[in-house]
């Protein structure tokens, strides 16, 4: 009995040892984690010779690539990509087709890595050259792809960048046309493909058959040797030859992650106009982290027209996580250079009055402010400037609808007429020193001061209004609004900003609300309402939005003169479809929804008219008040008429 009980025991013992066994050995041969057997590889690999050859050499007649030699974890995710039709699914891409047939008799992952283990093991002279090109220009131009692949070309794994060392020149020159022209890297789940994209999209034909040529020269030996950086700057250097010259504590930690950025930006920052790459020096971090962010969300970098953008967005997604981006930015933060070179030349004058919108958000220096969501942007230089207004203003940048601040952006950009108006705001911006002192011209054409409270007002900071606005706070919030509408709230003609001094409370914050609400400035014809989309939303909340009202309404602008001809005796018959609502006086009447009209400026009077007959307000299913104007304004048969009723309107003031 004792006997049975113990031959019992000792099969429980093993059959427990295989179970656990072979959940380690399903374990380590999950996908990833599977150890390539190079033997069987071998064998399997009798499916890749024909084209590939037998050492994995490769042949032009073929259109096989050189393959020995190359990291293993690359070669098992290229296999992966053909078989599960990430690659080899695109039309032009021929030999991506029959590579893509070929993947596909490997059943397995294992079989993948197997075949890779043995093709890293292959050893082959280094190819013939088959094209001719510039060496010296495509080692120029190779200072994009050193951050990634290395100066001696042989790849990063942590940075999913291949080893490109030892390939055909006419290959290289394929497939940067691939990625140039979306063959390749245009599937979204190509992650690393899409990174490539866009470092492809910016080369022209002779750059990219220099590019091939120079990275047909290189060997292991060329990060070393420095054969090929023969001016040895970090910014063509590999990171391990950084890390290897470096002085024992020279390196801060966090440099590792910013060499991704350096062949671009620089080794301090500085930034490098033809990559169309910003300063980052001196730049606010908490930007910095935001533009990160959006760039591996998507919020930038998507637009097709944004090339740079696009080649910001994979660069992004080489930061795994926030801790990577509040560290690389961290370390940005230590990085000085000097103030980029003029390259624009623009009108001063001019510019500066064009950058009286930009005061209230960016400063009178351009040093920007969190609070307002608005980036340094003294110390940029002027030919980024240019580049990201007119992006704003295209439509590439601000289109995004999670780009808030993006959006708050771009009807400040379409403002600017034309490009001699960018030129000229770009070169006033590029005179800021960074001292955060504005010019003295500046500070007495744009000033950001408040206008002393009324009579009646002395105790503002205490000052609540009927809707629970704080006055105090609601001056602090009104800085937003200083540059189109002025400090007195009278409002400014050329900024197309209404007088809003004067005006009803309860209209005042039904507008703001329509703004942020979004049926208000949400018509692409409703330019002006477009720019007053965003700035609403800097209110965060109700609060915010009574505490602005709160101080508005303690605001005396004056009224402006008339701008516009009219007849208002022959407007006065008109207005008779105005007088229930508005009232003989034009003052407004709130239990009807109708706004005071006499303090308001005829030509925004007109304009407003104007929107609501062509359906640009009045139209959103929301907007039950404005729906109301639209009929009323029907009635007016022309624009003659229009003038003539604002002119009457325009008489009733008192």
């Amino acid at each position: 009995m004792l006997s049975s009980e113990h031959h019992v025991e000792q099969k429980m013992k093993k059959l427990i040892a295989f179970g656990f066994l072979t959940v380690i050995s399903a374990f380590i041969t999950q996908p990833g984690w599977a150890t390539g057997n190079p033997a069987h590889g071998k064998k399997l690999y009798s499916i890749c010779v024909a084209c590939h050859g037998n050492n994995g050499e490769g042949r032009k007649i073929t259109d096989a690539p050189s393959i020995s030699g190359q990291q293993s974890w690359y070669v098992r995710r290229q296999l992966r990509n053909y078989r599960d039709g990430i690659r080899g699914v695109h039309i032009d891409d021929i030999t991506g087709m029959q590579m893509r047939s070929i993947a596909l008799m490997l059943k397995t992952d294992q079989e993948i890595a197997d075949v890779a283990a043995y093709v890293a093991a292959l050893k082959t002279p280094d190819p013939e050259h088959t094209l001719n090109g510039d060496i010296e220009a495509g080692r120029k131009a190779f200072a994009t792809c050193v951050a990634c692949h290395g100066a001696d070309g042989t790849g990063n794994k942590e940075l999913n960048a291949p080893s490109i060392s030892g390939l055909q020149d006419w290959y290289v020159s394929r497939q940067l046309g691939y990625f140039k022209k979306g063959v390749r890297g245009r599937i979204q789940r190509d992650t690393t493909g899409q990174q490539m994209r866009p470092m492809a999209i910016p080369l022209d034909d002779a750059t990219i058959n220099n590019l091939a040529v120079y990275i047909a020269t290189l060997d292991e030996s060329t990060a070393v040797t420095g054969t090929y950086q023969a001016s040895q700057d970090s910014s063509t250097l590999s990171m391990a030859a950084r890390m290897a010259s470096a002085k024992p504590g020279s390196l801060k930690s966090s440099e590792p992650l910013y060499p991704t950025c350096t062949a671009c930006h620089g080794a301090n920052g500085e930034g490098k106009m033809w990559l169309g790459a910003p300063r980052l020096s001196g730049q606010h971090g908490w930007y910095l982290e935001r533009q990160l962010d959006n760039w591996k969300k998507g919020t930038r970098g998507t637009h097709p027209g944004d090339v740079y953008g696009m080649q910001m967005r994979p660069m992004s997604m080489t930061l795994a996580d926030d801790a990577a981006v509040k560290k690389v930015v961290a370390y940005i933060g230590t990085l000085e250079s000097p103030k980029p070179q003029t390259t624009v030349q623009g009108d001063l004058q001019a510019g500066q009055g064009l950058y009286g919108t930009c005061t209230a958000c960016h400063g009178p220096a351009g040093m920007g402010n969190q609070a307002l969501n608005a980036p340094k942007i003294a110390g940029l230089p002027d030919w980024y400037v240019v580049k990201q207004l007119k992006g704003f203003r295209e439509g590439y940048r601000g289109e995004h609808p999670q780009d808030v601040y993006g959006q708050q952006m771009r009807p400040m950009a379409i403002a600017l007429s034309d490009e001699k108006a960018i030129l000229n705001v770009s070169a006033y911006i590029a005179s800021f020193d960074e001292s955060g002192v504005a010019p003295a011209a500046v500070a007495a054409v744009v000033s950001t001061e408040q206008p002393a409270p009324s009579s009646g007002s002395e105790n503002q900071t205490s000052f609540i209004s009927s809707s629970g606005g704080s006055v105090e706070r609601g001056k602090t919030l009104y800085t937003t609004c200083v540059a189109c509408h002025s400090a007195d709230g009278a409002g400014n003609q050329a900024l197309n900003a209404p007088r809003i001094a004067g005006q009803s409370d309860w209209y005042l914050t039904r507008q703001l609300n329509g703004f942020k609400a979004g049926y208000r400035g949400s018509n692409p014809e409703d330019l002006y309402g477009q720019q007053m989309r965003p700035m609403s939303m800097t209110l965060a909340d109700d609060q915010s939005v009574a505490d602005v009202v709160a101080y508005i309404r303690t605001l005396k602008g004056a009224v402006a003169p008339a701008a516009l001809s009219g007849d208002a005796e022959a407007g006065k018959g008109s207005y008779a479809t105005c007088v229930a609502c508005h009232g003989p006086d034009a003052q407004g009447n709130k239990a009807l929804n109708a706004p005071n009209l006499a303090g308001l400026q005829d030509w925004y009077l007109a304009r407003q008219l104007k929107n609501f007959k062509n359906g640009i307000r009045g139209a959103h299913a929301e907007d039950t008040f404005g729906q109301q104007m639209r009929p009323m304004s029907m009635t007016l048969a022309d624009d003659n008429t229009i003038n003539n009723v604002v002119a009457y309107i325009l008489s009733l003031r008192k």
